[in-house]
């Protein structure tokens, strides 16, 4: 998956698995899709196209950032050690427990004392757990205690299946925690089918501001979705491009019609 901003930067995901995308004033963004057939030499590796998984999750930023200056980072992996404090800047913590049976990949917020390396201005936590199956007859147990701030909670199962607080939720299912408690705990039981559960946990703090959106554009007022796409037909943001150009015919079109953010 390839990626290219406005102001002329053109990035591959490749080994680095997030990209960290700050819409504030306005970008214009496009993905691209490798969609050739995979050389056999590529197989297992990230060049290895015939199928790939996402997510794309948006995170609405408060008022006082809507007008912030628009960016885009790709984060790598960086596995640390549980506790560790030390975090590079553009990577994405990922804690693997002592017995290795599960492993915590933490995109923004905290976990165990372990902070992302991304500036987050909406109080809000991405984090994504992989639960091991372990050869003893015992089940693979994740604890995370949630911040009391953090009034919304869901949980994604991608694959394999879980209990949570006495249920027990398969795959592909959306799990809308309370708001009561403080620890949330995870199990995968040993009797499941699946060698490995993955499970994506979103929370966050409530903005408590009124909300307005229309298409791709969220404000907090009528008037500024208007003004939002003002902005846009005004080319403010930059002016689309067709998907059919080449790499140096798009450069010579973002350079051309440049964003004023």
């Amino acid at each position: 998956l390839g990626i290219k901003q406005i102001y002329g930067a053109e990035e591959r995901h490749g080994g680095r698995h997030v990209q960290w995308l700050t819409a504030g004033a306005g970008i214009q963004h496009e993905e691209m899709w490798d969609v050739r057939e995979p050389d056999a030499k590529d197989k297992g590796s990230f060049l290895w196209t015939s199928s790939q998984e996402l997510y794309q999750i948006w995170l609405n930023l408060p008022a006082a950032y809507k007008m912030s200056a628009p960016g885009a980072d790709m984060l790598e992996a960086y596995a640390v050690k549980e506790n560790s404090s030390a975090i590079p800047t553009g990577s994405t913590p990922i804690i693997t427990s002592m017995d290795e049976s599960t492993i915590t990949t933490i995109v923004c917020g905290e976990y165990n004392g372990v902070k992302a390396s991304v500036e987050c201005p909406t109080d809000a936590s991405i984090i994504r757990v992989q639960l091991k199956k372990k050869e003893r007859n015992s089940p693979t147990v994740w604890t995370h205690n949630l911040p009391p701030s953090h009034k919304t909670a869901i949980l994604y199962i991608r694959k394999g299946s879980i209990d949570v607080d006495g249920e027990h939720i398969g795959p592909h299912h959306t799990v809308y925690l309370t708001a009561s408690g403080a620890q949330l705990t995870i199990t995968k039981p040993h009797d499941d089918d699946n060698d490995e559960a993955d499970v994506l946990l979103l929370s966050g703090a409530p903005l408590n501001e009124p909300i307005a959106s229309q298409g791709s554009m969220v404000m907090n007022t009528d008037n500024e979705i208007r003004e939002a796409y003002m902005d846009f037909q005004n080319g403010f943001m930059g002016v689309p491009w067709s998907e059919k150009l080449t790499d140096e015919e798009w450069r010579k079109h973002v350079a051309r019609f440049p964003s004023r953010y």
